[in-house]
Order: C-alpha cells, then sequence, then structure tokens
C-alpha cells in the first residue's frame, strides 16, 4: 500500500495519473475507489469510513475559502464628493455656472449608488443619499444663482438702456438747442445784415438826398432846414484885397431856418466851402461894404438866418462850382452839397 506524503514538494505516487492535483476536493466515492485490495485474504476488512471523513488511506485537505463579493461603494463616494465640489461651486459668484455639471452627476451617482445599497451591492447608503441631497442643493443653488445673474444682467441692461436713452435724448436736446441758437443767430446775423445794408441805403440815399443843385433844400434831422439860391453876379464895393482880373465874382446865399422844436446851434457852419469846376478850393471875398454876412450864434425854434458870401471864379473854371455847407457836431456832423453854373 502507498501512502501519500503532505504536499510539501514530495513527488507524485506513481499510481496517481500525471496532471491531477491531489489538492483539490474529493468527489463522493472517490475515497474508496481509490482503496487498494487487501494484500491476504486473512486480513480483516476495515468497514466503512464514516460520513464526512476522509477514506482511509486518502490525505484530505479542507476546500479554499470562497473570497465574499467586495461592496461597490465607489459611486455614492463619487455622489458625495462631486456634490460637495458642486455646493462649494454653487457658492462662489464667478464660479456657480460651473456647479451644475458636478451637481447633476452627483444625483445621477448617488441615485445608482443607492440602487446598488437596495440590491445588497453597496454597503455606503449615506454618502450616496448625501451625494444625492448635496447634487440637488449644488443645482437648485446653480439654478437660482443663475437667475439672479440673468436678472441683474437684465437689470444692468435696462439703466445702460436708460441712460443711452437719456444721453440720446440730452444730445437731442442739446442739438436741437444749438440748432435754434444757429437758427437765431443766423437770424440775428441777417436782420443786423439787413440792418446794416438799410442803414446803408440810408446812408446813401441821405448822400443823395444832399447832393443838391441851387435852389433845393435839405432838412437835417434835427430840424434844420438849409437851402441856396441860385448864383448870382456880385460886384464888390471894398475889398480888403484887390479880385483877379480873370475871374467871375458871384454870390452865394444860404438861407437856414430851424422847423424843430429845440434851440439850434449854428457854430462851425459860419462859411461855406466852394470849389470850382476843377475841384481847387476857391476863397471868398472881403467885402467892406457889409453886404456879406456870416450865419453865426444859434437859431430858436422858427428863426431863420441867412448868410451872404461872394467869391472870384477863375474864368477857366467857372462853367462849374460847388458849395458845401457843413452842420452838425461829432459823428452828427454832415454836409450839404449844391452844384450848379454860375448865372
Amino acid at each position: 500500500m502507498t501512502v501519500p506524503v503532505p504536499p510539501d514538494g514530495s513527488p507524485q505516487s506513481a499510481e496517481e495519473p500525471a496532471g491531477t492535483n491531489p489538492w483539490a476536493p474529493l468527489d463522493p466515492g472517490q475515497g474508496e475507489a481509490a482503496v487498494p485490495a487487501p494484500a491476504t485474504a486473512s486480513a480483516t476488512a476495515p468497514g466503512p469510513a464514516p460520513a464526512g471523513a476522509p477514506a482511509p488511506g486518502v490525505p484530505y485537505w479542507p476546500p479554499y475559502p470562497i473570497p465574499a463579493p467586495q461592496p461597490r461603494n465607489g459611486l455614492g463616494i463619487a455622489a458625495m464628493v462631486l456634490g460637495i465640489v458642486a455646493v462649494v461651486l454653487s457658492l462662489a459668484v464667478i464660479l456657480f455656472w460651473l456647479s451644475w455639471l458636478p451637481a447633476l452627476l452627483a444625483v445621477v451617482f448617488g441615485a445608482i449608488g443607492l440602487g446598488y445599497v437596495r440590491k445588497g451591492l453597496a454597503t455606503n447608503r449615506a454618502m450616496a443619499l448625501a451625494g444625492v441631497i448635496l447634487g440637488v442643493t449644488g443645482l437648485l443653488v446653480s439654478v437660482g444663482a443663475g437667475v439672479l445673474v440673468v436678472a441683474r444682467v437684465h437689470a444692468v441692461n435696462e439703466e445702460r438702456r436708460a441712460e443711452a436713452d437719456a444721453a440720446r435724448a440730452r444730445f437731442e436736446a442739446a442739438t436741437k438747442a444749438a440748432e435754434e441758437r444757429a437758427a437765431k443767430e443766423r437770424e440775428r446775423i441777417e436782420a443786423e445784415r439787413k440792418r446794416i445794408e438799410a442803414e446803408q441805403e440810408k446812408a446813401a440815399a441821405d448822400e443823395r438826398a444832399r447832393r443838391l443843385p441851387f435852389g433845393q433844400s435839405y432838412t437835417y434831422e434835427d430840424g434844420l432846414k438849409v437851402a441856396t439860391a441860385a448864383p448870382e453876379p456880385y460886384s464888390p464895393l471894398r475889398t480888403v484885397f484887390e479880385p483877379p482880373k480873370d475871374a467871375k465874382i458871384i454870390q452865394v446865399r444860404i438861407t437856414v431856418v430851424n422847423t424843430g422844436s429845440q434851440e439850434l446851434s449854428l457854430y462851425g457852419s459860419g462859411l461855406p466851402i466852394v470849389r470850382d469846376a476843377k475841384g481847387n478850393l476857391v476863397f471868398s471875398l472881403i467885402d467892406g461894404s457889409e453886404r456879406l454876412k456870416l450865419l453865426t450864434g444859434s437859431l430858436a425854434p422858427g428863426q431863420e438866418a441867412t448868410g451872404v458870401y461872394a467869391y472870384a471864379l477863375p474864368n477857366s473854371a467857372a462853367d462849374q462850382f460847388s458849395v458845401d455847407f457843413t452842420y452838425g457836431t461829432g459823428r452828427q456832423r454832415k454836409n450839404v452839397i449844391w452844384t450848379g453854373s454860375p448865372s
């Protein structure tokens, strides 16, 4: 009879087939089949082996224990971690928009983890439930923050739009006011231009009105009316200076009347200026016969005065001559010029 040796690396028995695992658990009845026949007939045969015990002469080794399956807690842990991350991100003002994804994953993983717990495949129900709660909280906070941000952005846009409308209204009002000012300025300039043109036209008309032939009159703005009669020949009786031989002596008579309501001064208007046909000055004759008179003093309202003057015109320039009478003071000083031929 061959006795097997313990599993210490000894060689297999010659009766064991090659490739057989001697440490595998025996099937029922395998022990009896392996028992060899007794060597002699006179030997006493052993009785049957008790149940559960190895057959006599066969080694017994207990089977390896089957390891229990590990709990599938990974999704619950991941759900809780993602839920914490989602809540932290949702509380950050500038990162809330990133929290929806980990929050959603936390809810999904937590729900799957709770399913594993119900099936007995996981043991971390608290973590999975915490992940679901934190994920839902993160989603709610993210949505609420998004709504607040959208509302704030809308409010800011409305404020900016209102400010833009107000600025546009101010700009339009300023533009309208500027256009009105420009229009008023143009009107003022146009009115000023018309006024200047009217004054110039009036001055030109007044200038033309003060260029008269002998015998006509002109009235100043203060009421002084001045006129001169047609020149007449004049024969001096006694003169201080001998008159030229080749000259024509004429007499000029100027009459002034105060048609206004105030007294008028004739200061500076006593002696008119006479020019011959060539524009040369003609000096007056001084006659001692007292027939010549100067305009002096002043005129009361309604009063009249006449000045008489004598001039010697050169025969070569006696066909036309002018008499210039000047009256007034300052910028109001104006002259009246009569032009004509001597009689």
